[in-house]
Order: C-alpha cells, then sequence, then structure tokens
C-alpha cells in the first residue's frame, strides 16, 4: 500500500488508472463474498433444519422485548378503618333490638336499642316496634307482589335465551359455517392456478434465459413470484386445515354449550322463582303475625329509653362482637348478641367495618417479601365478586414474618396490605382475594422462552442449530418472568435456540468451549471446575419463589423429545379435503455468528440429561407435521 501510494505522487495519470483498477477489483471481491456468505448461509440453515428434523414450533429466535416480573399471593379482605360499639349504659341491661349480622348500615341508622329501665322504657320500644312492624308489614306485601312479577318476568327472559341459543347453533351451522368454507376453497383455488400461472412462467423463463434472450435479473424476479406463489399456496391449505381440525370442533361446541347453558339456566330461574316467593310469602306472614302481637301488648308499656339507643356513627358493614371472640380474640364464646341478652358497661357489641375502603391483606413467601415494595402497582382478583379483577398498589409490608402453624411449621410468611380501588363494588370482609404484584420490568432486554434454557450445575445454557444438529451455547442470565427470560450475554438478537431437549442422535457431544464460557460470565477453578464468574454457582429464584437450576445435566444420554411430528406426505394434495387431512408446515432457521463461533469447538465427550430451566418434562412440545410441499417444475 505504502509503495502505491508512492507511485501516485509521482504520476497522476497512472495514479487516476491504478485508483480505478484497485477500486473496481475491491468492489468485485466484496459482491462475490456477499454472494458467497448468503449463498451458504442459506446452505446450511436449509440443511441444519432437514438433517435435524427440527419442526419450526421447536425454534424460536432470540428477541428484543420488555416484560413484567410479578408474584401471585391470596389472602382476604378486610375494612381500613372500623369502628367499635360499646355498652354506653353504666349498668347492665339487655338489648331490646339489634340490627342483622352483615347489614350493610348508613350513618345514623339504628344498631342497638338497650333496656335500661324495664318500667319506663318498654311502652315506647313496643310503640317504636309497632311502627316498625307496620312498616315492614307493608314492605313485605310489596315485597310479595314485586317478587311475582319480577318472577315472570325473570322466567320471559330465560326461555328467550334458549331459543337465541337454538336460533345461533342453526345459522352456525347453515351459513356461516357454509360461507366461511366456501371462502376458504376459493382462497386454496385463487392460490393453486397462481402456483400454476409462475411455474410455468419460471419454466419458460428458464428456456429463454438458457437461449440468452433473457437477463439473469428477470428470471430470478420469475422464480422469486414462483417462490411467494408456494408460500401462498400453503397458507391458503394451512388455513383450510387449522379450519376443519380446530376451529369448526371449538365453535360447534361453542354453540352448543350456550344452547345446553341456557337450557340449565331456565331450570335454575325456575327453582330460584320458588325458593324466593316461598321466602316472601313466609316474611309477610311472620310481620303480620308480629304486628298483631306488639300491636296487643303496646298499652302494657310505658316508655322508651331514648339514651339506650345505640346509632351507626359511620357507614360500615355490622359484625357482632360475639363473633370477634369466637374466632379466637376474646377467648369467649356465648353465641351472638340477640333480643332479651344481658350486657354489661363498656361491653364490646358489635364493630363497623367501613366498606367504602377495603384493603387486601395477602401473604407473600418470605424469599420474596425483600422485593415487595410500597407504592407497587397490584392487580386484585376477587372470586366473590363474580371473578372481577381490581386495581390497586401495595401500601404496607408486615414487620415480621408470621409461620404456616401445624400444617408448615417451616414456612415463612410476610403480610402485605394491598389497597383496593373498588370502583363502585359491593366488597365485603373476609372474601377471598387473589393479589398479582408487580415487582417491577424488564425493558428492551433479549430475551428467549425460559423453556429454552437448561443447566449444568452452576452453567446455563441453551441449544442452537448448527451442522444439521444442535450444540449448546451457554448464557448468562437476568431476571425472567413466568415465561421469559433476560438473555444478559452468550445470544444476540435473531439467534435460533431450541424449545426442548434434543434426542440424543440430534445434538453434538463436545465438551463446554472455552472462548464461550467467558463470553457468558464463567471461569474454571484451581480444581478445574466450572464456576459463575462474580456470583454463586447454582440457580436462581422465580418469582413464583421455586428454586431452578444447581442441578447437573448436560445435553447427552437418550432422553426422549417427546411427541414428535408425523413425517410429510409424499406427493401433491388437490381439493379441500385432502387439505383438512394434511398437516401445518415447518420452518428452517438460518445459522448466525454464535452457530459459527460453536463449531469451532471439538470432542465428542457425551454428558447427562439436561434439565429445562422451567423444570418442564424434556420434550414437552407442540410441533406440527408439514405441509405437503408444492414440487418445483422440472426443467426440460
Amino acid at each position: 500500500m505504502t509503495s502505491s501510494r508512492a507511485q501516485i505522487s509521482t504520476s497522476a495519470n497512472r495514479s487516476g488508472r491504478t485508483r480505478v483498477i484497485v477500486i473496481s477489483a475491491a468492489a468485485l471481491l466484496l459482491v462475490a463474498g456477499g454472494i458467497f456468505a448468503i449463498t451458504r448461509g442459506e446452505s446450511d440453515s436449509d440443511q441444519s433444519a432437514s438433517n435435524s428434523g427440527t419442526k419450526a414450533p421447536d425454534i424460536v429466535q432470540a428477541r428484543q422485548v420488555s416484560f413484567e416480573i410479578s408474584t401471585t399471593a391470596v389472602g382476604e379482605l378486610e375494612a381500613r378503618k372500623n369502628v367499635e360499639i360499646r355498652s354506653p349504659l353504666e349498668e347492665g341491661s339487655s338489648i331490646v333490638s339489634i340490627v342483622d349480622e352483615g347489614s350493610l348500615v348508613k350513618a345514623g341508622d339504628l344498631l342497638v336499642q338497650l333496656n335500661s329501665d324495664p318500667i319506663k322504657t318498654r311502652v315506647d320500644e313496643e310503640t317504636l316496634r309497632v311502627e316498625t312492624a307496620r312498616a315492614e308489614l307493608v314492605a313485605a306485601q310489596n315485597q310479595y307482589d314485586i317478587q311475582v312479577n319480577e318472577n315472570a318476568s325473570r322466567l320471559r327472559d330465560a326461555k328467550l335465551k334458549v331459543e337465541l341459543a337454538v336460533l345461533a347453533l342453526r345459522q352456525w351451522e347453515q351459513g356461516d359455517l357454509k360461507k366461511k368454507r366456501q371462502s376458504l376453497d376459493l382462497e386454496i383455488s385463487r392460490a393453486t392456478m397462481e402456483l400454476d400461472r409462475l411455474a410455468e412462467k419460471l419454466v419458460n423463463s428458464e428456456e429463454v434465459y438458457a437461449a440468452g434472450y433473457m437477463s439473469k435479473d428477470e428470471r430470478d424476479r420469475d422464480e422469486v413470484l414462483y417462490i411467494q406463489a408456494i408460500a401462498a399456496s400453503k397458507d391458503a391449505w394451512l388455513a383450510l386445515y387449522v379450519y376443519e381440525s380446530y376451529e369448526i370442533v371449538a365453535e360447534r361446541k361453542q354453540k352448543i354449550s350456550g344452547g345446553e347453558s341456557a337450557v340449565d339456566e331456565l331450570q335454575r330461574v325456575k327453582l330460584d322463582n320458588d325458593i324466593e316467593l316461598a321466602s316472601k310469602l313466609a316474611n309477610l306472614n311472620n310481620r303480620r303475625t308480629s304486628l298483631n302481637i306488639l300491636g296487643a301488648k303496646l298499652t302494657k308499656l310505658s316508655e322508651q329509653l331514648v339514651a339506650a339507643t345505640i346509632k351507626a356513627p359511620q357507614d360500615g358493614l355490622v359484625v357482632y362482637g360475639t363473633s370477634l371472640e369466637r374466632g379466637g380474640w376474646g377467648g369467649r364464646s356465648e353465641g351472638p348478641l340477640q333480643i332479651g341478652q344481658q350486657v354489661q358497661r363498656n361491653q364490646l357489641l358489635m364493630i363497623l367495618p367501613d366498606t367504602s375502603a377495603m384493603v387486601a391483606s395477602v401473604r407473600v413467601q418470605e424469599s420474596l417479601a425483600g422485593r415487595v415494595r410500597q407504592g407497587q402497582p397490584v392487580l386484585i382478583k376477587i372470586d366473590a365478586a363474580s371473578g372481577k379483577t381490581f386495581s390497586g398498589s401495595v401500601e404496607s409490608i408486615g414487620v415480621m414474618a408470621e409461620s404456616g402453624g401445624w400444617r408448615d411449621p417451616n414456612l415463612r410468611e410476610y403480610t402485605v396490605r394491598v389497597a383496593i380501588d373498588a370502583d363502585g363494588v359491593d366488597l365485603k370482609p373476609a372474601m377471598r382475594a387473589e393479589a398479582k404484584i408487580i415487582l417491577g420490568s424488564v425493558n428492551d432486554a433479549i430475551t428467549v422462552p425460559v423453556q429454552a434454557v437448561f443447566n449444568d450445575g452452576p452453567v446455563q445454557y441453551v441449544f442452537i442449530p448448527r451442522g444439521g444438529r444442535f450444540t449448546r451455547v451457554p448464557v448468562r442470565l437476568g431476571r425472567r418472568s413466568d415465561t421469559l427470560a433476560e438473555i444478559r450475554a452468550g445470544l444476540n438478537v435473531g439467534d435460533s435456540v431450541l424449545l426442548r431437549q434434543p434426542m440424543a442422535g440430534e445434538m453434538h457431544r463436545e465438551p463446554w468451549n472455552e472462548a464461550q464460557l467467558t463470553l457468558a460470565g464463567y471461569s474454571k477453578d484451581q480444581d478445574g471446575q466450572i464456576i459463575t464468574v462474580g456470583g454463586p454457582a447454582g440457580g436462581s429464584m422465580t418469582p413464583g419463589g421455586r428454586n431452578i437450576g444447581g442441578g447437573a445435566g448436560g445435553p447427552g444420554g437418550g432422553g426422549s423429545s417427546g411427541g414428535e411430528g408425523r413425517r410429510p406426505r409424499e406427493g401433491g394434495a388437490s381439493g379441500p379435503a385432502a387439505a383438512r387431512a394434511g398437516q401445518p408446515g415447518q420452518g428452517q432457521p438460518g445459522q448466525s455468528q454464535l452457530e459459527q463461533t460453536a463449531g469451532n469447538t471439538s470432542g465428542g465427550v457425551p454428558v447427562a440429561d439436561a434439565k429445562p430451566l422451567n423444570a418442564s418434562p424434556a420434550g414437552d412440545t407442540s410441533a406440527t407435521s408439514p405441509i405437503t410441499s408444492v414440487p418445483a417444475p422440472a426443467k426440460n
């Protein structure tokens, strides 16, 4: 190069010609090298996928995506604020009236009527009870009439649902199903005709090109169109196969299930109507009898103690104090509060949890409690609220861990209180809650499915296709969710990895590549054992608290792949019926730079069976069989 520059400086004409020649030669070399690399990569990729027999669903590419990390905890609902209701009288008294436990009350509602003066108070007390009973009788009569009308309306609606379900099934069988099949058949016919046309055109182009009357670029464009037509034909057949094999079955079952559910609902409505009407009738008779009895006793009573009237200081749900004692808080068990029961000074009568502001008290395992932070977003699912999911945030974390009791004395859990946005839904204490706590997120990271990662002692690795088989490549893992694992070293975006453990004949039996171990953050100690650089060897914890890794294993052995796909059918297929019996296609992943690096390893040392990161059975895949390929046109 120095000599060339000297010659250029001495002669302008010679330097210009030399520069043109050198640049032209370099350009030709770059173009030729690029064409060779592309051709070689496609050839190696095709050979790798073809020889290994791996279906497209078994191989995925590493992607750069973002995902959330969460954990699930269960518990129950609690009120944020509770108000204690205690006896305000200086002396012992008896309960005259008390609101039913479990009732939702508003501020100012009557909770307890205590009788402190039997001579004076009973008159007023019975007068109030007479008026209340009279109102309850009118309400009971109205409720009975309303129930009769409501039963008739519900019965009509249930019958209408049955009729609509039958019509929906007929519409699907006689209209939607036929229309969909005709559409798919038309697409297959169009794709087949287009394929035949382009195949014939390609054959003609080959002849014209061979005769020298067509450029190579025009001939290549015809070949590209033909390849695209092959793919379109396969897609059309695959769409028909999927619809006939799965979607029709699912839609038919859905329609039938809808009709059966409507019939079952009709029967439930009839039974519920009978129960509700009988309940309203019994309530009406009870109210009439109660009013008659109280009216007869009204003349014998003198007055009611106004001071013994206890009202609700705030909105809330009524919970008797005796219920709390039976739960173990006070150690007493006298039964629920009731009319006539004696109460003492300052005795706890009930509490009023404010159900307008509820929190979920859930239990988080000790291993994950350190990752929970105040203010983290939470999704709370409540089964008693028709399985509805509410949003919320972490409000507080317990100071001390709680034991699992005699069922699991080794279990340690922390109580986490989660504020809930009830959004107007009626929630009650003690409802079961399932909280999904968002512990964090991973942004723009290289990821692979967790089932693609395996452990061999401290080394975590994946399988990549190379030379018709698969070779293991060590990786450095970062954070992970239930489905995705972050790859911090060892893979690049677009690298292909295997989702299952390969069979014995599908993999290279090789020792670890030193360069790849170093790239992934591993090294060897003085005894030659592989260790993780910058941290202890072994697995890590998933968001659910399950230990991953730490076990021996490798890609060798005779592990089963668990359900190989069917072999491709010979020859072509014609007609929609043939496509419905066909199988879906398979992919052909290419070879990345990482795979070429893996090709430098040597050995042939067998290792133990690999263990997947997600602890699922090896070879648990859902690979499908390929569709019959459309043959390429023969050259004349």
